[in-house]
């Protein structure tokens, strides 16, 4: 492909960027880029990334690499690239999550890491719970010198292992400890990599030994930085303090340019070890300039004046956000809803969605379900009155083995099987014979000017789906001939071609998680289906109301969400003047397009601790409703 001259270069799939988002692409050094809700945070890192490789400033051989926090916020932005660039310069763009990447260098280069800290191969992925860690932190405190047992005694089970052992860099061999938190550490250590056992090191585990991997072999990370000479890390106010000295130790040094997009005032993370001081290390340790985007593509003005009443507490400097979308109900845009009971909240909440449903024309996936935690809980309790009126929701944080359903959604190989389902239980499906033949053709390795391989591929998959298509309409859904499907699916696919063609797939199980993560929903969206395009529409939720903790609904927008739970005992962790929680509320708030509703029910709960949120509504001129 021709290369395009920087000043000629104009985005592409879009007609234009915001003028501080156009000085932030064009900057040459590392930046702080500050976008708030419905800034298009996703769309700047992709039209970025086009622009660097489409003007040779990132030149073969070398790669971007986008790192993200969750599964679908990295496979999204992957997309988005792909369709806005041209195939031999998108094959240079990596979107992985931070996860993903560090367990990569984990299990390519395991070898290499330091004897004293290295894990078995294979090792399995440990997640305590809350309450092991309680127990762990009881037994080191009774056996810890008595002069560190107080200190032990202040570690708190909910954060010990994203701020203590998150932020301990292991030293080239285990060394006697000094302290209490040095101590805690090597016992936390000693339960994962014990001798003759499996290891079983937990993600924040895995990033302390990639770090000390790069550190300990410095010939890893000079080919690291020769690799990436730019890296974007998304969300990067939710930058643990793991994950910040893994970027330190791996991209410091002035050679690599680093752009951090993110809000200081949608920080959820804290509790998981994020650090509150992100950006500003990113500007003192990589001399990152900071620019603010100031546009908000998503909400109306209305709901945008009201975000800012929110922002404003999170932030008195904060500037206003010029709302770029229109406002398209005549009603009030938030109200906050009190009901006397839980099963007179549901029958109106149901009632209410059927009905603006069928006067505005919108489709279940126009609306969304938030809670503060308890996906499940509060699924059983509306599911029925819900069913009454015609309508189903959908958990999208339902566990399916190591993964969650929505995680599960966005994942591409989980994308292409479904399209080829899609083209077997249909003779109409343009976008999904698309992504199908696309997909082959990057599987079995067929250049762009193979014109040969590219007709066979064709060919193969034309002979396949017709055979496909003809067992599946002569086959009842049941989970068995699901079975016997997705072993066909994947065989044709071919999991070995996609290991090596996508490089998420390529190390660790993730490709084993997502298996067996599909085949256990497919199986289940199979059972008792009246068809094969029933089943599939189970699958990815057609017409089902999507409902899902605020934390999942990070990068999301919808048309009208409704937060349920808005209480004391949702909320039991929250403390007045808590900036988390608040930033939890101004997340939720900021998901809506054109109307955000709020339910109090009074048999869940009080609202003392959390009347500052509801103080905030009241000062943003937002009405109280009983019903």
């Amino acid at each position: 492909m021709r290369l395009v001259r920087p000043e000629e270069w104009r985005p592409r799939g879009i007609d234009d960027l915001e003028p501080a988002a156009w000085n932030a692409l064009r900057h040459a050094g590392s930046a702080c880029v500050v976008a708030g809700p419905g800034a298009g945070k996703t769309e700047f890192l992709a039209q970025r990334a086009v622009h660097l490789l489409e003007t040779g400033i990132c030149p073969a051989p070398y790669r971007v690499l986008a790192i993200s926090f969750k599964t679908d916020a990295a496979a999204n932005l992957a997309r988005r690239v792909r369709q806005r660039c041209p195939p031999d310069l998108a094959e240079r763009f990596v979107s992985l999550t931070f996860d993903s990447f560090t367990k990569s260098l984990v299990d390519r280069f395991l070898n290499a890491i330091p004897v004293g800290w290295r894990p078995t191969r294979p090792y399995d992925i440990a997640f305590p719970k809350y309450w092991q860690v309680n127990q762990f932190l009881t037994l080191s405190r009774l056996n810890a010198p008595q002069q560190w047992q107080a200190d032990i005694a202040g570690f708190n089970a909910s954060d010990f292992e994203p701020r203590v052992v998150g932020s301990y860099r292991l030293p080239l061999a285990p060394q006697q400890p000094q302290s209490a938190a040095e101590f805690t550490v090597a016992r936390w250590w000693a339960t994962q990599l014990r001798p003759g056992h499996p290891s079983t090191p937990t993600f924040v585990g895995i990033n302390r030994m990639a770090e000390l991997l790069l550190r300990a072999n410095p010939h890893l990370r000079r080919a690291l930085v020769a690799t990436y000479p730019f890296v974007f890390v998304d969300e990067f106010q939710d930058t643990t303090y793991a994950q910040y000295d893994f970027l330190l130790s791996a991209f410091s040094g002035g050679q690599t340019v680093i752009t951090g997009v993110g809000d200081d005032k949608q920080r959820i993370m804290v509790f998981a070890g994020a650090r509150t001081d992100a950006f500003q290390r990113l500007q003192a340790d990589f001399g990152a300039a900071r620019f603010p985007l100031l546009f908000n593509f998503r909400s109306s003005p209305d709901l945008v004046a009201i975000q800012h009443v929110v922002a404003r507490a999170l932030d008195a400097s904060a500037a206003a956000t010029v709302a770029r979308a229109a406002r398209e109900v005549d009603d009030d845009v938030a109200q906050v809803w009190c009901s006397q009971t839980k099963v007179a909240e549901a029958a109106h909440l149901a009632q209410w969605l059927a009905e603006d449903m069928a006067g505005r024309g919108r489709s279940p996936r126009d609306y969304a379900l938030l809670v503060k935690q308890k996906c499940d809980a509060y699924e059983r309790e509306f599911a029925g009155a819900f069913a009454a009126q015609g309508l189903r929701i959908r958990n999208e944080s339902h566990a399916l083995g190591k993964t969650s359903l929505q995680d599960l959604l966005s994942d591409d190989l989980c994308r292409l099987a479904i399209a080829m389902f899609r083209l077997g239980s249909t003779r109409r499906a343009p976008a999904a014979w698309q992504l199908t033949s696309s997909s082959l053709l990057e599987l079995r390795d067929i250049t762009r000017d193979d014109d040969i391989g590219a007709a066979k591929v064709e060919t193969d998959l034309t002979a396949f789906i017709a055979t496909l298509r003809a067992d599946m309409a002569a086959t009842a859904p049941s989970r068995n001939s699901a079975a016997d499907f997705a072993k066909r699916v994947f065989e044709y696919l071919d999991l070995a071609a996609i290991a090596r063609t996508y490089p998420e797939y390529g190390v660790g199980d993730l490709l084993t998680i997502i298996l067996e993560a599909f085949c256990i929903h497919f199986f289940a969206s199979a059972d008792g289906a009246a068809n094969w395009a029933a089943c599939l529409d189970a699958f990815e939720g057609v017409d089902q109301i999507p409902m899902m903790t605020v934390h999942k609904s990070k990068g999301l927008e919808y048309d009208t969400i409704v937060f349920i739970g808005l209480d004391d005992q949702a909320w039991w962790a929250h403390v007045p003047g808590d900036p988390e929680g608040v930033a939890a509320f101004f997340v939720a708030l900021s998901r809506a397009k054109q109307r955000a509703i709020f339910a109090f029910c009074q048999e869940r709960g009080q609202r003392n601790n959390v009347a500052e949120l509801y103080q905030l509504l009241t000062d943003a001129g937002v009405p109280e409703i009983s019903i």
